[in-house]
């Protein structure tokens, strides 16, 4: 930003953008005085000043103490994430069940929550168990606003709406509720959903195998398959929340790439029975499991590149991220790839959609509450 273009700006734009940037300092740092927060930063001793008696004012930050200064005389104030600065809800709908985590403003967890899976396509039972939960994490919450909700569910959502998307054969049928609709009378914060895989994507982004990676492609084996894309740094979802569902791609014969895996016995409801399978001795049918999962993530993978050219492509689920696939899906990809791939697995497991709904919720929090009311 030049000094002209900065000049343009509105004072409250200016205001709200030092607000974050402060509040996101003293998150990573934990305890710091203005001092530090101006060399750090750069921003000048008396704005820095200026945002923090702004930031303690609306309680997302505390004064804890004194600090020596080093200079005659004088002492700083430590500064520090307000014990009322609200928290966030982490909320992961699946198979599984309702899991949910309750944490703070630095992402820290604080409680976990939760419900086990219904009968399969019980909708008005989730529903319930959902409710249950946010009522139960609220209740035990008790300094500050809830500021944001952030639902994984195993189905494609609309961008705009974030409304989840119906599709034919879901492995998923009781997550086609409105997690938005369903919490409207339990709590008034805002509640942000997304795709498990996209949610998967956007962690291993922020705090997993992909840190730094410009562009990148996730590729989830399991229940369903699916990939989540990142390029230049945006999570790509496509107009109707439909990108990367490469189930849908032609399989060798004249069916999807999903109804093949299904007709070769790794369908939906297999993933168990696959799992030991590469688990277990070697066998023909151990080894025939290798060769036709390893063909078909790397036609997969290979259509991702032949479009996208991600940088890095990382095997996530809990049936891509088995040892045993690796090196198989590395070299079936190396013959089809038209360039080189780098391919990894993730690193944060089955455990990757519920980080990236709190990374979700943490990002719209954190930049909520500084934004100046209206």
């Amino acid at each position: 930003m030049t000094r002209d273009s900065a000049r343009a700006l509105p004072q409250s734009v200016l205001r709200t953008g030092t607000d974050a940037r402060l509040l996101a300092e003293v998150i990573t740092r934990g305890r710091v005085t203005r001092a530090e927060l101006a060399a750090v930063t750069g921003i000048s001793k008396p704005t820095v000043s200026e945002s923090v008696r702004r930031l303690v004012d609306s309680g997302l930050l505390d004064a804890t103490g004194l600090a020596e200064t080093g200079r005659r005389g004088r002492v700083g104030t430590f500064y520090e994430l307000g014990v009322a600065a609200g928290w966030v809800l982490a909320v992961v709908l699946d198979q599984s069940g309702v899991r949910a985590q309750s944490a703070d403003l630095a992402g820290d967890i604080r409680r976990e929550h939760l419900r086990p899976p219904g009968k399969p396509g019980d909708s008005k039972a989730l529903a319930a168990a959902l409710r249950e939960v946010v009522r139960e994490a609220q209740a035990a919450q008790p300094h500050g606003p809830l500021r944001a909700v952030g639902v994984s569910v195993a189905n494609p959502v609309a961008p705009g709406s974030r409304e989840v998307v119906a599709l034919p054969g879901s492995p998923f049928p009781e997550g086609l509720v409105s997690p938005a609709e369903v919490l409207a009378e339990v709590t008034g914060a805002p509640v942000l959903v997304d795709n498990d895989v996209n949610l998967a994507a956007l962690a291993e982004h922020r705090c997993g195998g992909a840190v730094g990676a410009e562009s990148f492609a996730y590729v989830y084996v399991g229940a369903g398959l699916g990939v989540g894309l990142c390029l230049a740094d945006k999570l790509i979802r496509g107009a109707h929340g439909l990108a990367g569902e490469i189930g849908y791609l032609p399989g060798t014969g004249e069916g999807t790439l999903a109804a093949e895996l299904a007709a070769a016995g790794f369908g939906r409801g297999d993933v168990h029975a696959v799992l030991e399978l590469l688990s277990g001795k070697d066998n023909a049918a151990r080894r025939k499991a290798i060769s036709t999962l390893s063909a078909a993530i790397a036609r997969a993978v290979a259509s991702v590149t032949a479009v996208v050219d991600p940088g890095l492509v990382l095997l996530g689920g809990p049936v891509g991220t088995h040892p045993a696939l690796l090196e198989p899906v590395r070299a079936a990809v190396a013959q089809r790839s038209p360039a080189p791939v780098r391919l990894s697995h993730g690193t944060l497991g089955a455990t990757a959609p519920a980080h990236g709904a709190l990374q979700l919720a943490l990002e719209h929090a954190r930049s909520a509450a500084v934004r100046p009311a209206h």
